[in-house]
C-alpha cells in the first residue's frame, strides 16, 4: 500500500490543523482580486472542518479583514499580510513591530500609484503592506522591467522590504515574519494539534509548507517550481484541493 501522508489526519482529526493559503488555494486565481471567490462547496467543507479539527486557519497576503469576508467561515482563525495581521473572534490585531511601519506603507503607496498606472497596473494599500499587481498589464514583464528600475528604489528608500509575488510587487515592513512564522505562532498556540498540513501555491507560501508536517502544492501553470519542490503532495488546482479537503472533512471508512 503506498504510503498516505495524510493518514495521521484522517485518523485522529481531533489532533489535526489545517492551514490554508486563500487566492489560488482555496480561491482560483481571478483577473483582478475583487473577483476572487471561495466556491460555496469549498466553504461547506471548511465549517465541516472547524467542527473536527483542532484549528483551521486561513493565512493570506491579503489583508486580514478582507481574507476572511473572502473566506466566510465562522471559526476559520484568519491571518493576513502575510503573518503581519491577525483574525481571531472578529477583533484584528497587528503583529508586532507593524505599527510604526504604517505611515511608510501608505507613502509608498501613494508614490508608486502614478507609476502603477504607467505600466497597467493598480496599487493595493493593505494597511501593513502594499502591492502592485501588473496582471492586467497590457505587458506584464516590461511592467515589472519598469518596476524594478522606479519602484524598487521608491521603497528602499522608506526602509521597506520588497519581493516578487505571482504578477506582483510586494512592499512590507522589515520585520522577521512571514507565513511561516505565522504557521509557527499558530501551532504554538494550539497544543491539541499534533499533526498538521499547510496548503498553497506561491512563493510567499514556502516557509509555510516547511513549518508543517505536511506540505501540500496547488499547481497551477504559475506555480513556482520551488513550491512543488518543497511540498509532499501536489494537487491539480483548487478544485483538486477541495476534494482532498473533502475527504478529511468525513470519518474514514
Amino acid at each position: 500500500m503506498a504510503f498516505d501522508p495524510l493518514a495521521p489526519l484522517r485518523a485522529h482529526p481531533g489532533a489535526g490543523a489545517i492551514l490554508l493559503d486563500v487566492d489560488g488555494t482555496l480561491a482560483p486565481i481571478a483577473p483582478h482580486p475583487d473577483l476572487s471567490e471561495v466556491p460555496a462547496a469549498t466553504r461547506a467543507t471548511l465549517e465541516r472542518l472547524v467542527a473536527r479539527c483542532a484549528l483551521v486557519a486561513c493565512v493570506s497576503g491579503r489583508a486580514a479583514a478582507d481574507a476572511a469576508r473572502l473566506v466566510g467561515v465562522e471559526g476559520v482563525v484568519v491571518v493576513g499580510n502575510h503573518g503581519l495581521e491577525l483574525v481571531r473572534g472578529g477583533e484584528t490585531a497587528w503583529a508586532d513591530g507593524v505599527e510604526p511601519w504604517l505611515s511608510a506603507v501608505r507613502r509608498v503607496a501613494d508614490e508608486l500609484g502614478p507609476l502603477a498606472v504607467e505600466v497597467g497596473g493598480w496599487v493595493e494599500d493593505k494597511g501593513a503592506t502594499l502591492t502592485v499587481h501588473v496582471r492586467e498589464a497590457p505587458d506584464p514583464d516590461a511592467a515589472r522591467a519598469l518596476l524594478e528600475e522606479r519602484a524598487l528604489p521608491v521603497i528602499a528608500a522608506q526602509g521597506l522590504a520588497w519581493r516578487w509575488g505571482r504578477m506582483a510587487l510586494e512592499a512590507r515592513p522589515p520585520l522577521d515574519v512571514d507565513k511561516g512564522t505565522a504557521v509557527r505562532d499558530l501551532l504554538a498556540g494550539c497544543p491539541a494539534a499534533t499533526c498538521s498540513l499547510y496548503a498553497g501555491d506561491d512563493l510567499t507560501d514556502l516557509d509555510a509548507l516547511r513549518a508543517v508536517d505536511v506540505g501540500i502544492a496547488v499547481r497551477s501553470d504559475e506555480t513556482p517550481p520551488a513550491v512543488l519542490e518543497a511540498a509532499a503532495l501536489v494537487v491539480e488546482g483548487p478544485a483538486a484541493l477541495a476534494d482532498l479537503l473533502a475527504g478529511l472533512a468525513v470519518d474514514s471508512a
